[in-house]
């Protein structure tokens, strides 16, 4: 029997808009990027074994970094929701005067394996049938944890809504 294949079904939580930002302008921007690992536990509510950060970069010359962060979340055996984070900025190295970028964005996942062509046009009946209502249920989901992420951040890290895009 050979590998099997899999149908895979990506969506953006936050359709039409996809991504919500926010900029903050003041003092040592940094901390917040250091704070991001606890912020993303409580507002997605996963735990530190489903926390990964892909991309972390900074230059001691100018004090700018850039970090991406994200975290997986599973509903059930076929659809999960990956919840990203990134922070692009610079801190002055002297004064700790700054700025940041905080873009929060999640995506959901479904994966259907399949061996041969019955099975896949039955995973597509399935899904049509009677999954694709559970997903709209675990989109939703997802949409209220960005939204408690974004609350999250603005709760322990002090930006103010005037702040957020």
């Amino acid at each position: 029997m050979a590998d099997p294949e899999e149908i895979e079904i990506k969506d953006y939580v936050l359709s039409p808009v996809e991504k919500i930002w926010i900029t903050y302008k003041g003092q040592k921007p940094l901390s917040i990027v250091k704070q991001a690992e606890n912020i993303m536990k409580i507002g997605v509510d996963v735990s530190a074994s489903s926390l990964f950060n892909s991309i972390f970069k900074y230059d001691a010359t100018d004090g700018s970094f850039y970090n991406k962060l994200y975290a997986k979340r599973g509903f059930d055996k076929f659809t999960d929701a990956y919840f990203y984070i990134e922070f692009d900025g610079g801190q002055n190295l002297e004064t700790g005067d700054g700025n940041i970028r905080i873009t929060l964005y999640a995506t959901l996942v479904t994966k259907f394996p399949y061996a041969n062509s019955l099975q896949r046009s039955l995973w597509w009946s399935y899904y049509h049938a009677f999954y694709k209502i559970y997903r709209s249920r675990c989109r939703i989901a997802a949409e209220k944890y960005v939204y408690k992420l974004r609350d999250t951040f603005t709760q322990i890290s002090g930006i103010t809504a005037q702040e957020m895009q």
